[in-house]
């Protein structure tokens, strides 16, 4: 990277506009940047750092980048013309600052942050045009990062070499160069790994601890499932450290199960033909029984029969009388039939009879047939009416809903007149009362414009009068804030001109007898300066202008305030007024009475002109029913004095019809009844004489026929029937007891009953007990199979998991082992790593022994040869593994010794560590992108040279020269200028700000 021009605005301590011409600069491959201390150097670096990052090096925050001598209306800005990677480009950048505004509330504005990148292209016509890249502040620094190829810290670290740095990254101790080293070589991702692979190492321990866990757990599974009998008669379980051995244990308890399943098998076998030898024993000896029990019944059967063969001839001789008596069945059966219908007959012309009149109760059948003659020719006569008994009953119906309708329409027509009579009354009051509304809607607008207004002022003045108290409190806020800002600055002013005035007595005070001078490096100090006693220090210098700083944001802060209330306070009053709170509140609650009134008349106007309008309606309505209604009455009036005429005529004739009925239809249903009862009776009296005729001549035939049959009468013959069933009962019974002897005798005559009978009892029960017994014991010893069979396959089962669970657990185990080997090596606790380092320190111990190779090629041209910077490995006193393997010592080959850093003299010092700033600039690039660095910056450090050395050191910035390189160097110190032709000179110009004066050799 190379700078061509830097523009730098209201920066630091630069009041105006300053422009560096690095080309001009850098023509001659050195120059040197110088001034009086404060003068703004090292701003300078920070301008130019600011440009391309947009932060400065260092814990320095951007926003007290601005200048404090700046006038007011000047911005901070700083834009920078550089070369990276064969491109050109161009970034401006301003801080985040405020400014005074008239537009601001309080007069003070802010603006953001802002950058612009740009690249120069060349068009087809080979003019050069500005392009934009980007104005985001974070894809810009993406993009500068990308065309240097270095991040903010190692630009720092590697262009703008930081004065007072290089001293102590040498005599830095190990942790301190850890971080600045990590930091620009980017070893986090080691530190990182270091932690993953230790993760990594715990997790894979967890793992293969939980992978034991259920081998172990698989184990006790199998412990159990197979009992302390099995394992009892096999080897003692294996120790549980020893996983392997789990295996063979369990497959020998598995072997062993399936034995005595085997076994089981065989006793389960033994017991079922037991129990098939019982079970045949217990069929013998319960048939034996039953052909016993057979026999023994037979015995009984026979005995039983005999019994009852003593009843046998009465049931003979009844049996043949009954059929004897069976051919004379139809005609007893005439007999009584025919006896009972005259019975019936009887019995049923009695019934008729009682239904009948009293005069017709004792009338003969020619009597009756008269009587029915007269009830039919009656009823002829009184159905001719009917027709006329449905018209009166419609000429009622008619009557009645006259009389209803005459009874509505007066009601309807006394509603109507008695509505319009007070129609003139309820016109007049609606009417008035719309009209009342209807003003008050009128009035309504102008009174919400006056509560508005109203409750408007209240608010303002309420605002008005608490905004008169904090601005009372803000303008004497900010009268003590101006008297404290004045104090301080008038304070600050004064140590600094004091400090100013005793400078020289201040750089003497730090003088060493044969030490080089800070200022003019000679280690000869025949008269130095003495500081007064009451000399101000830097840091009183600082305190006293950060209590001013303090003071004046304070004041600034106040006087903001302040000036934003007076302009709040002028406005309320220009909107309120002066009228006091209590009276506008009086007011305000005044017209809201007022208001709520009118809105409440408001809201009633539109219902009420809707009343009005249905009123209106009303009344044409009621007018048109009362016209409508008075038409009706004379119309029904007229058409009920017919139908009443009509209906009186109608039922003079009726009434003499229906008798004592209600109605014709009712007296001709009780004529029917009369009708129906003498029909009847007609008919029993003629159904008595022909059941008379028919008993007479059954009678005759039945005598007959029971002579003929050997019976002596009718009542014997009636005697000896019985019903076919009872015959046959009779018959089935003598019939059945022959047939039950015959089987009982051949029964008797089985050879196997009487062989059965011949031997001794047979008894079930005991044969049966014993089948009970064998079957327990089948059923005993097929549980024991099952229990036999389940464990063998339980523990196979669980065999063949165990077997599956240590063969993962093996390569599991391996690559814990292995990530614990690797973890330990790389978080250096492992014996493997000798060096007992991290790996993070041992890559940036690699950095650290490049960065020591680099350096000592330039050490050896300024020293002479005499001293080269060693790596070592050895670990601090007290430091842990991480920063073993980052110490430096110094090698003075003039006497052979090796020591500390800390023991090389101010100007050795700075020697060596220009030599290992540029060594790490060298590797750094190097590790970054590669690219060669075209300007590099050194700060400061030069005064603490002897002549020789600073001759020595010179030769080396020469040779930092070679590939086109430039070295600007930043230093006060007078030798400098003479051996370096071109110069920027930064002058001081106390409160004015500092300015830039570049000075090339015609200058000189």
């Amino acid at each position: 990277m190379r700078p061509h021009h830097l523009t730098i605005t209201a920066f630091g301590p630069f009041a105006g506009t300053e422009t560096v011409d690095f080309d001009e600069l850098t023509n001659s491959g050195v120059f040197l940047l110088h001034g009086d201390t404060g003068a703004g150097k090292t701003s300078v670096l920070d301008a130019l750092c600011f440009a391309l990052y947009g932060r400065v090096p260092g814990q320095r925050t951007e926003h007290r980048l601005r200048s404090h001598h700046a006038q007011v209306g000047i911005r901070t800005a700083v834009a920078l013309e550089f070369t990276a990677a064969d491109r050109r480009f161009k970034i401006m950048r301003t801080p985040k600052q405020s400014y005074p505004s008239t537009r601001a509330k309080n007069g003070i504005a802010t603006t953001e942050a802002t950058v612009q990148l740009l690249e120069r292209t060349t068009g087809p016509d080979g003019a050069h045009h500005w392009q934009a890249i980007s104005s985001s502040h974070q894809e810009a620094n993406k993009e500068v990062t990308d065309i240097l190829g270095l991040t903010k810290e190692q630009f720092c670290q590697v262009v703008l070499l930081p004065q007072g740095e290089f001293a102590a990254f040498l005599h830095a101790g190990a942790e301190e160069r850890r971080k600045l080293l990590g930091k620009l070589f980017g070893t986090r991702r080691f530190r990182d790994l270091t932690v993953w692979l230790a993760n990594r190492a715990k997790a894979l321990h967890r793992e293969a601890d939980d992978a034991t866990a259920h081998i172990l757990l698989l184990a006790e599974r199998i412990d159990q499932e197979a009992g302390p009998t099995l394992t009892a008669r096999t080897d003692a379980r294996p120790d549980e450290r020893h996983l392997t051995a789990w295996l063979p244990w369990a497959r020998r308890l598995t072997a062993t199960a399936e034995d005595d399943c085997t076994v089981a098998a065989a006793q389960a076998q033994q017991a079922e033909q037991t129990h098939q030898a019982a079970k045949d024993h217990l069929s013998k000896t319960s048939d034996l029984a039953g052909k016993q029990a057979r026999h023994q019944t037979a015995l009984t059967q026979r005995a039983a029969l005999e019994e009852t063969a003593t009843d046998h001839p009465r049931l003979r001789r009844q049996l043949e009388a009954g059929r004897r008596a069976e051919p004379l069945r139809p005609l007893l059966d005439q007999t009584a039939a025919h006896t009972k219908a005259l019975k019936a007959a009887k019995d049923a012309e009695s019934r008729a009879r009682l239904l009948l009149d009293a005069q017709d109760t004792s009338e003969d059948i020619p009597g009756l047939q008269a009587a029915q003659q007269r009830l039919h020719a009656e009823k002829g006569r009184l159905e001719g009416l009917l027709p006329e008994e449905e018209r009166h009953a419609a000429l009622s119906e008619q009557l009645d809903t006259l009389r209803e309708k005459e009874e509505h329409a007066q009601e309807q027509y006394d509603e109507a007149e008695a509505w319009l009579k007070d129609w003139l009354n309820t016109l007049e009051h609606h009417t008035g009362k719309i009209a009342d509304l209807e003003r008050a809607v009128q009035e309504l607008p102008s009174l919400e414009a006056t509560h508005k207004s109203l409750a408007l002022q209240l608010a303002t003045a309420v605002e008005r009068d608490a905004l008169a108290v904090k601005l009372s409190r803000a303008t004497t806020n900010e009268t003590e804030r101006e008297k404290e800002m004045l104090r301080a600055q008038q304070t600050w002013l004064d140590l600094r001109q004091r400090r100013m005035d005793g400078m020289a007595g201040e750089l003497a005070a730090v003088l060493e007898t044969g030490q080089p001078c800070q200022v003019c490096g000679s280690p000869v100090h025949p008269a130095p300066a003495r500081p007064a006693a009451d000399q101000p220090t830097r840091q009183d210098e600082d305190t006293a202008q950060e209590n001013y700083d303090e003071a004046r944001n304070a004041h600034e802060e106040a006087m903001n305030l302040r000036s934003d209330l007076a302009a709040q306070h002028a406005r309320t009053i220009g909107a309120a007024g002066t009228d006091p709170v209590p009276d506008l509140q009086a007011r305000l609650a005044d017209a809201t009475a007022t208001q709520d009134r009118a809105r409440a008349k408001a809201a009633e106007l539109h219902p009420a002109q809707e009343a009005l309008t249905r009123l209106q309606n009303e009344h044409e309505t009621q007018t048109n029913q009362r016209n409508r209604t008075r038409e009706a009455l004379t119309e029904i009036q007229a058409r009920s004095a017919l139908l009443a005429q009509q209906e009186s005529q109608l039922a003079a004739v009726l009434t003499q019809a229906r008798a004592e009925e209600a109605s014709l239809t009712k007296r001709l249903t009780s004529l029917t009844t009369t009708a129906d009862c003498l029909a009847t009776a007609l008919d029993a009296a003629q159904a008595t004489e022909s059941a008379k005729a028919h008993l007479a001549e059954t009678q005759r035939t039945t005598a007959d026929a029971t002579m003929q049959a050997g019976f002596a009468d009718l009542d014997e013959a009636t005697a000896a029937l019985s019903s076919s069933s009872v015959l046959q009962q009779w018959h089935e019974q003598l019939e059945q007891w022959g047939k039950q002897f015959a089987v009982v005798d051949s029964i008797l005559a089985e050879a196997e009953l009487l062989e059965a009978a011949r031997q001794p009892q047979a008894d079930p029960a005991v044969a049966q007990e014993a089948l009970a017994h064998a079957e327990s014991s089948a059923t005993d010893a097929a549980v024991k199979l099952q229990q036999a069979r389940e464990r063998a396959q339980n523990l196979a089962h669980l065999t063949a998991d165990l077997d599956a669970r240590v063969a993962a657990a093996e390569p599991l185990r391996a690559e814990s082992a292995l990530v614990d080997r690797l973890a330990s090596v790389a978080a250096g606790t492992g014996a493997v790593n000798t060096l007992s380092m991290e790996l993070e320190a041992y890559v940036l111990a690699g950095r650290l022994e490049q960065i020591a190779d680099a350096a000592n090629k330039r050490l050896s041209i300024m020293t002479n040869d005499r001293y080269q910077l060693r790596h070592s490995h050895e670990k601090e006193t007290g430091q842990g593994r991480a920063k073993a393997g980052l110490g430096l010592r110094i090698r003075d080959d003039w006497t052979g010794v090796e020591r500390e850093t800390s023991t090389l003299s101010g100007g050795e010092t700075f020697t060596t560590a220009l030599a290992l700033a540029l060594g790490l600039a060298d590797v750094v690039t190097q590790e970054a992108s590669g690219r060669p660095l075209g300007t590099l910056f050194i700060d400061e450090g030069f005064g603490s040279l002897d002549e020789q050395s600073l001759t020595d050191v010179m030769d080396v910035l020469d040779h930092l020269r070679a590939g086109n390189r430039a070295v600007g160097v930043v230093s006060h110190v007078g030798e400098l200028r003479r051996r370096i032709p071109t110069q920027l000179h930064v002058k001081k110009r106390h409160q004015a700000g500092s300015t830039v004066h570049p000075l090339v050799d015609a200058d000189i």
